[in-house]
């Protein structure tokens, strides 16, 4: 495809910035942008291996997919296949500072936290719950993963999760007339109400988990 005007000014004068040599932060991750339009979001954390956050002179690419490319095997999860890693990998070693080898440069995929909700419902009169549980599930899947349902909306790293947002959230639903017993957790740990939830590392994403744990209160 033919680029336009704007694409190409914003072309040079990323390669004007960075002259083709991955050096700074902002260097691996537009490098990585530029060469791999299947990636999405890139984020270089700096002396950070697969083992630690404090490893001087190792460098960490975390990469996310293109959400338009909707062929995620999880989409809740979107991950780039091995082979796309391995040629990120190699490309940047091609532009990388001497010091930066195959030993201490890991490109990898987010590591993805999933949030999952705990809580008994009472619905609106006229609404069964046996018919819209399904619903309420999907609206938080929505809320919690926006953008597995609309590529416009950015995947990103950061941000958190009250619990007391969530509340608001299913209480506003058309079918729910309140909520109670409300817990909000990580899946792994489904035992460890939390008021709020954030990433517990600088390559984390919260998303939602596929399924939550919702009952009727009798």
């Amino acid at each position: 495809l033919q680029e336009d005007a704007s694409a190409l000014a914003r072309r040079a004068a990323e390669r004007l910035r960075h002259r083709g040599r991955a050096i700074t932060r902002r260097d691996f991750e537009h490098l990585v942008l530029q060469a791999f339009p299947a990636v999405d979001r890139v984020k270089c954390i700096p002396h950070a291996s697969a083992t630690s956050w404090l490893a001087p002179g190792h460098t960490m690419l975390v990469v996310v997919p293109d959400l338009r490319q909707r062929n995620a095997v999880d989409p809740l999860q979107p991950r780039v296949d091995l082979d796309t890693l391995e040629q990120i990998k190699a490309f940047i070693l091609a532009r990388a500072p001497m010091g930066l080898d195959a030993s201490t440069l890991n490109v990898r995929n987010p590591a993805y936290r999933a949030v999952q909700v705990d809580f008994k419902v009472v619905m609106r009169q006229g609404f069964a719950f046996s018919y819209y549980r399904q619903n309420i599930n999907q609206a938080l899947l929505q809320a919690l993963s926006p953008w597995a349902f609309d590529a416009t909306r950015p995947l990103d790293f950061g941000g958190r999760v009250l619990r007391s947002a969530l509340v608001d959230f299913v209480e506003s639903l058309p079918w729910v007339d309140y909520v109670t017993d409300f817990r909000l957790s990580l899946a792994a740990t489904p035992a460890d109400d939390r008021p709020e939830l954030a990433p517990d590392a600088p390559d984390a994403i919260l998303v939602s988990a596929p399924q939550h744990l919702i009952a009727e209160l009798t």
